[in-house]
């Protein structure tokens, strides 16, 4: 059975610079990533650990309109906001370290998945990363799907690799650790059923809300009519950042 683990989540911006120095000015590093030329898109990258907030953004508006939502979910969904000046949380992604096993699993189950596909990216370094990936198109009760990754190395590897490249750092606002992810969904419980089945997790019912763990993190699930992922929420914050929130549009970003 394959290990899961949320990987990273992402966060739709109008300017990458702009977006960066919002955080900065709380003390929250984020760095350039670098550009998916396929997509026409570009990303900047904060760590907090191996979990990881990509913002994302557009710089090539013909490339952008050169591939459909079937062909990456997540971030034609991340094209359209920018096109309508929408900033936003997106979506998360789950990490595998066997991605042909979970895609087959799902396929099974009737999940609509996309193909694997081969991902890469320069970083601001001129690196190139590279991974796996699969989207999935369509929606659960109306929130988008989480999509699934694998960097094909191991946790350990990533993380030393990471450190090294210096993007794996303390933030200067606090041992900073993004611990549970809050979706706002007019089922809540429905949906959350169906997310346990994706991650191969379980539903815990609290006062309402609907938690499921992933790892030492958890995905919470509230009833509203966003159908949509609302709200980070971190561990770590130094005196100065603790209790606050960041927010970039609609996105909303609590510091405990």
């Amino acid at each position: 059975m394959a290990t899961l683990n949320w990987d990273h989540s992402m966060i739709n911006v109008q300017n990458l610079d702009h977006a960066i120095k919002i955080f900065s000015n709380k003390g929250v590093v984020f760095k350039r990533g670098g550009k998916h030329e396929a997509w026409g898109t570009a990303n900047a990258l904060g760590y907090f650990g191996i979990n990881y907030i990509e913002l994302i953004s557009v710089f090539d508006q013909k490339k952008s309109k050169s591939f459909s939502r079937s062909d990456a979910a997540s971030v034609y969904d991340a094209v359209s906001d920018f096109n309508n000046h929408v900033e936003r949380l997106n979506t998360v992604a789950i990490r595998s370290d066997d991605l042909k096993g979970t895609w087959q699993r799902l396929k099974d189950a009737g999940i609509p998945v996309g193909r694997i596909s081969e991902g890469q990216r320069l970083d601001e370094q001129n690196h190139l990363i590279k991974w796996q990936i699969f989207f999935i198109d369509g929606h659960i009760e109306g929130l988008p799907y989480p999509f699934f990754i694998d960097w094909q190395s191991k946790d350990a590897d990533r993380i030393a690799q990471l450190k090294e490249q210096g993007l794996i750092q303390e933030h200067p606002a606090g041992n900073l650790k993004v611990v549970k992810a809050t979706f706002e969904v007019e089922k809540p419980k429905e949906v959350a059923q169906q997310w346990a089945q994706l991650i191969e997790s379980s539903v815990i019912e609290q006062a309402g809300r609907f938690v499921v763990p992933i790892q030492e993190r958890k995905f919470e699930f509230t009833q509203g009519k966003a159908n949509h992922l609302i709200k980070l929420n971190f561990s770590g914050a130094d005196d100065e950042l603790k209790n606050q929130t960041i927010t970039i549009g609609d996105s909303e970003l609590d510091f405990e």
